[in-house]
């Protein structure tokens, strides 16, 4: 089982991972952590497996600890940051909507862009005019406190 959740949780994070990363410590890169694992990807790992006295939990756990030890922290500080969104998506989708409408507000660096038929996407820019070096996050399917809380 913990081979599997193993095998689960390096599909889960191939598309997050760079292709060209190093691996980090020996004993990291021989659980199949990469050196660029962050944390946050562990804590969003642990909202999805077993926990309590469901099957599976304790090699849930073991997993999620191996995950944290071998993760980093992102305290990365961006500049600015654009939330782009169709505006179609502001009116079918509740989380979207409760995010644009009550929550973008709370963040003075994030401004929200409407354009049509655009994918909903967060833009992180390290500088002002740097759009190469631009951080871009899809958030399709994700939650209005899940958006907030990244």
């Amino acid at each position: 089982m913990l081979q599997l959740s193993k095998f689960l949780l390096l599909a889960i994070l191939q598309p997050v991972l760079a292709e060209d990363s190093k691996a980090g410590s020996q004993e990291c890169a021989e659980l199949g952590f990469s050196q660029d694992l962050k944390c946050s990807t562990c804590n969003r790992l642990k909202e999805f497996l077993p926990a309590g006295d469901h099957k599976g939990a304790d090699d849930s756990a073991q997993l999620v600890a191996e995950c944290q030890r071998c993760c980093q922290s992102t305290d990365e500080v961006f500049k600015k940051a654009r939330f782009y969104v169709c505006p179609s998506q502001v009116r079918d989708n509740q989380d979207i909507e409760d995010f644009v409408k009550r929550k973008a507000e709370l963040f003075p660096d994030l401004e929200v862009k409407y354009r049509d038929g655009m994918r909903s996407t967060l833009v992180f820019y390290r500088s002002e005019q740097e759009e190469e070096d631009a951080e871009r996050i899809n958030i399709r399917g994700w939650k209005s406190d899940e958006i907030r809380d990244f």
